[in-house]
């Protein structure tokens, strides 16, 4: 009796797991798509002040802020840009476009006081941050991807070779960037598909993360 399992205790790791990949993404879409609106009448309103015609007023905005969102999710995603150059030019794009489209925001205001200001300045602050937090996974969904990968590559500690050209990989990219490796940079430089990426990509980030948690508990003990 003792060994029995309440089926409700099962269930709701993953229930709580589903709604957050549900609930997360479309609360950030929809904080996405008003700030991205209120950025776009605010840019437009400036451009129209600038003396652009009705079509190149309309079409400017769009200029801005996809320039800012394509440079804030080269930023964020874990592969990110990895020659020197490419990431001058990201920081460059991303500066430059957060600068134009704060300050085409700010501009749009009706007076330069504390409070029309703070209006017209947060939609595309809030457009970033709701791109950060749809580029990022719950950690949640990170382990279940571990657990799928240990089910269907065996075990990670064993002999795959793939696996242990990803580690070397990895452990390259950290030295490297200070970040792990993603799935998209394991499929580039092994040549695998796309699901056998991420199940590598999983593998390594959650073996990875094991060491660094027995290296935190061991050190009190030798210390």
């Amino acid at each position: 009796m003792g060994d029995l399992i309440d089926p409700h205790q099962e269930l709701a790791p993953s229930r709580r797991v589903d709604l957050d990949v549900w609930i997360r993404p479309l609360c950030a879409l929809v904080v996405a798509g008003v700030a991205a609106y209120a950025s776009y009448v605010h840019q437009r309103k400036f451009a129209l002040q600038g003396g652009a015609d009705e079509v190149s007023a309309s079409l400017w905005p769009l200029s801005v802020d996809g320039l800012l969102l394509l440079a804030t999710v080269g930023l964020l995603k874990p592969s990110g840009p990895c020659t020197r150059r490419a990431r001058g030019a990201v920081w460059s794009a991303f500066l430059l476009g957060i600068g134009v489209s704060l300050a085409a925001n700010i501009a749009a205001a009706p007076a330069l006081e504390w409070k029309p200001v703070l209006v017209a300045g947060w939609p595309p602050v809030a457009l970033l941050l709701s791109v950060e937090l749809l580029v990022h996974r719950p950690v949640d969904q990170v382990d279940d991807e571990v657990g799928q990968a240990r089910e269907e590559g065996g075990d990670p500690n064993g002999d795959d070779p793939l696996l242990a050209r990803a580690r070397m990989i990895d452990a390259r990219h950290r030295r490297l960037h200070q970040r792990p490796v993603s799935a998209e940079t394991l499929r580039q430089q092994l040549h695998v598909g796309a699901g056998r990426s991420r199940r590598l990509a999983a593998l390594v980030t959650g073996s990875q993360s094991q060491g660094n948690d027995a290296d935190e508990l061991r050190d009190p003990v030798d210390g």
